[in-house]
């Protein structure tokens, strides 16, 4: 199977950092707009030794949400956000230390008992959630359940570690996409985030409406 190369506006919004003319085409105004907004303090920017304007991707979506302009990022506001719940406290900061690696923005707590697990769920509403079956304080299997029925999980990933055999042949089936053995590999775990938000991205350009949809469109960048 061929897979397509990537369009122009994937790329962009593929980026975490992005110049004026990449910011205008996203807002759908134009590049002296974007500099009128830099100079006004509303849109937060900085410059590169060459004297360039740069814009980072969680400042250009913090000021897009703020003012209700729409926007393809699938993201919410702010960087991906990530629930471990597991009471092995070497092996959570294992995994969040690799997370922080890929993404050194991304929101990461770490819930030691399911109640606390409940109160940040329910704070967060995290775009993935990693979760030990062996939990002696939680039922895994349920919570699992739970998460994906809920409103707020519907569309989130989830990651089940540990569990028996026939645990992890049944979890698939209560809505983790993953169920790893025990002991688990950090570098795996952050593949499956890197790909997931990765896929998420790709899918919301590609919905109707999104930005490839606008770009391809006969309308024009208009001016502010």
């Amino acid at each position: 199977m061929m897979v397509s190369p990537l369009s122009a506006a994937e790329k962009v919004h593929g980026k975490s950092v992005f110049t004026t003319f990449e910011a205008a085409k996203i807002c759908d105004v134009t590049p002296v707009t974007i500099q009128n907004w830099i100079d006004k303090g509303w849109l937060e920017a900085y410059r590169t030794p060459g004297g360039h304007r740069r814009v980072s991707r969680e400042a250009l979506l913090s000021f897009l949400e703020a003012r209700g302009i729409p926007h393809a990022f699938p993201e919410k506001s702010g960087p991906p956000r990530v629930l471990i719940l597991n009471e092995d406290a070497a092996l959570a900061a294992s995994l969040k230390e690799a997370l922080l690696r890929d993404r050194p923005g991304c929101d990461v707590r770490v819930a030691r008992d399911g109640f606390r697990a409940g109160v940040l769920y329910a704070g967060m509403k995290p775009d993935v959630v990693i979760l030990d079956l062996n939990h002696p304080g939680v039922d895994g299997y349920e919570a699992c359940r739970q998460i994906r029925r809920g409103e707020a999980g519907g569309d989130a990933l989830i990651l089940a570690i540990g569990g028996s055999s026939d645990g992890r042949g049944r979890i698939p089936a209560l809505g983790a996409a993953h169920c790893l053995p025990k002991p688990v590999d950090a570098g795996t775990i952050r593949r499956l985030v890197r790909e997931f938000l990765s896929n998420r991205r790709r899918a919301a350009l590609r919905a109707p409406g999104g930005f490839s949809d606008r770009e391809s469109g006969s309308g024009r960048a208009r001016g502010g």
